[in-house]
């Protein structure tokens, strides 16, 4: 009798040991959909805070050890990383996801995390990896037989194709494959495919047939009930106006997009909007409004960036919280295996001692590999301020001796009236010009009188007036942000620049803009030439000298320097400062 107590005790303690644990899971289940709604209603408009929801969704997933969730969790996690322009971090996180999908044979998921690492490829323009992850995305579809979803992919497979060179090629899979959206009666993928197909049409030059399909999502209900999309939509029609100069029509839908893109408080379409009535009020001639209009568009642009840049900072913190916390479960899992006698000390003792060694030798290395960088960046400093100090002083010389003399002969030709000395006076007025070109090119007093943007302009124009290449300077006011050394140095890789472009890239148009950015300003110089393969570049013995020189300067600034070509597509090259 005492022993069948005992057993009924036991049993009433296990089942309420049971129901809490139970109870706590229902819990956790609760709070974890709670999250995800969170995450859903803000991963557009507020990506940072989706970060910080999605890891904590991750810490509970993790809790439950329920592989739905976890993939789950680790998508809006990825998406949230995307939106905010943390692609790394969005790659790694899309990574563990395939993986854990392909582990657990999840179709949903492993179509999904392929379909985002492609999109995130495509964005970071690198095609070619891009098309490697759409077409593993669309592999899963198909073996799932899940053939609807090779529709999107199908999309994003085009654009790819569209952006590698081959635009007809990338029109025709998006026309076959709305057809197919069209016969499923799906109004998302109706809308990506006519949206998507007017933009490649009117990057190919074909505006009209691009509008006509823009104009096509006006007729499609379910999908112009969303505010989000008729901001989207508008604001691309009134795009495709503009280029085709089209400014009424340009400026209702400007006012359309505006309105809805407000509603929905989408701040980046919102400048876009500015920007355009600027270029339509410029074309009707309301200079003061165009100039009203930039303004807006400027400082809105600012404090969007300046957003973004919170966010980005945001959704870092909350990576490093997650990560740590990962860290720190792993060190403790150590420190009770240790305690346990699963690890010898003497072990642990040697690795520690190993891991001194390599500390110290790698400390050495550092010192050793800074103290060479710094002798070789002031060498470098040195050189470059030389060369601009002889610049300038040969620019003067030129211009105030040599210029000066030129100058006197032909005063003193005008004065003979002879008609013989005609010729030598055209002598010696190409003669005087050129003294004053080369003057110019090799000192710009313009650059230290007027700044930066009006050296550039005049650089352009005289680049354009010898070439007969079309080039354009669209600079943003930028002067005040930059120190005398930045300017001059910024000149030289732009002058640089538009040398290269004009003798070997074959180019019809050269443009030379800028971007102000929170903490630093990005210069960019893009042409549209015959490129050229870049991996050549990496071998040292086939790197000019121009192209050092412009590194070698933009070190000394603290900056970056990226290339973006390839055989056929061009060239852009951008250099960032910090200010």
């Amino acid at each position: 009798m005492p022993g069948k107590v005992l057993f009924s005790i036991c049993c009433c303690i296990f089942t309420a040991i049971s129901g809490y644990a139970q109870s706590d899971r229902v819990a956790l289940l609760k709070e974890y959909n709670r999250l995800d709604s969170i995450c859903s209603a803000v991963i557009n408009e507020k990506p940072a805070q989706a970060v910080e929801c999605s890891k904590t969704m991750l810490d509970i997933a993790r809790q439950l050890q329920i592989d739905s969730l976890i993939l789950n969790a680790n998508i809006s996690l990825g998406q949230g990383l995307d939106f905010v322009g943390l692609f790394d971090a969005a790659l790694k996180v899309n990574y563990e996801t395939l993986a854990l999908a392909e582990r657990s044979n999840d179709c949903h998921y492993k179509i999904y995390a392929a379909s985002l690492i492609g999109r995130i490829y495509q964005i970071l323009g690198n095609k070619e990896k891009s098309q490697e992850f759409v077409t593993k995305g669309k592999q899963f579809a198909i073996d799932c037989q899940r053939y609807n979803d090779t529709i999107h992919l199908n999309y994003d497979f085009a654009f790819n194709i569209a952006q590698m060179g081959n635009p007809q090629k990338g029109i025709q899979i998006i026309e076959e494959n709305l057809e197919a959206a069209r016969k499923l009666g799906n109004s998302d993928y109706i809308l990506f495919g006519l949206d998507n197909l007017s933009n490649l049409l009117a990057e190919s030059g074909n505006l009209h047939k691009a509008l006509e399909y823009e104009l096509q999502v006006l007729e499609i209900p379910e999908v112009m009930e969303e505010d989000l999309n008729k901001a989207q939509v508008y604001e691309h029609l009134a795009e495709i106006y503009v280029l085709l100069k089209d400014w009424d029509n340009a400026q209702k839908y400007q006012r359309e997009a505006l309105k809805y893109a407000e509603l929905v408080h989408l701040n980046d379409w919102i400048y876009e909007c500015y920007k355009l009535q600027s270029s339509i009020d410029e074309a009707r001639g309301d200079f003061k409004s165009a100039l009203q209009n930039h303004r807006k568009y400027i400082a809105l642009k600012d404090s969007v960036y300046q957003l973004e840049y919170e966010g980005k900072m945001a959704s870092l913190s909350a990576l490093y919280d997650l990560e740590s916390k990962q860290n720190t479960i792993a060190l403790l899992e150590k420190d009770r295996q240790i305690k346990s006698g699963q690890i010898q000390t003497q072990r642990v003792l040697l690795a520690a001692g190993l891991l001194l060694l390599l500390l110290a030798i790698a400390v050495g290395l550092f010192i050793h590999q800074r103290k060479t960088r710094k002798l070789r960046e002031a060498f470098a400093r040195d050189l470059i301020q030389a060369q601009e100090q002889e610049r300038q002083n040969i620019s003067k010389e030129l211009h105030d001796s040599v210029g000066q003399n030129i100058l006197f002969i032909k005063n003193r030709l005008q004065k003979s009236h002879s008609p013989q000395d005609e010729n030598l006076m055209q002598s010696v007025d190409a003669a005087l010009d050129e003294v004053r070109t080369i003057a110019k090119g090799l000192y710009p007093n313009q650059l230290e009188v007027y700044g930066l943007n009006s050296a550039v302009a005049a650089l352009c124009e005289l680049a354009q007036e010898t070439s007969g290449i079309f080039i354009s300077s669209d600079l943003e006011q930028i002067d005040g942000r930059l120190s005398r050394e930045a300017k001059i140095n910024c000149y030289r890789i732009i002058q640089e620049c538009l040398n290269n472009a004009m003798k070997h890239a074959e180019a019809t148009a050269i443009r030379v803009s800028s971007n102000t950015l929170p903490g630093k300003v990005e210069l960019i110089v893009q042409d549209n030439g015959k490129g050229f393969d870049k991996n050549v570049l990496e071998r040292k013995s086939v790197r000019s000298f121009g192209l050092i020189n412009m590194e070698e300067r933009v070190k000394m600034l603290r900056g970056k320097l990226e290339l973006e070509t390839a055989a056929n597509k061009g060239a852009k090259l951008t250099f960032s400062i910090p200010v």
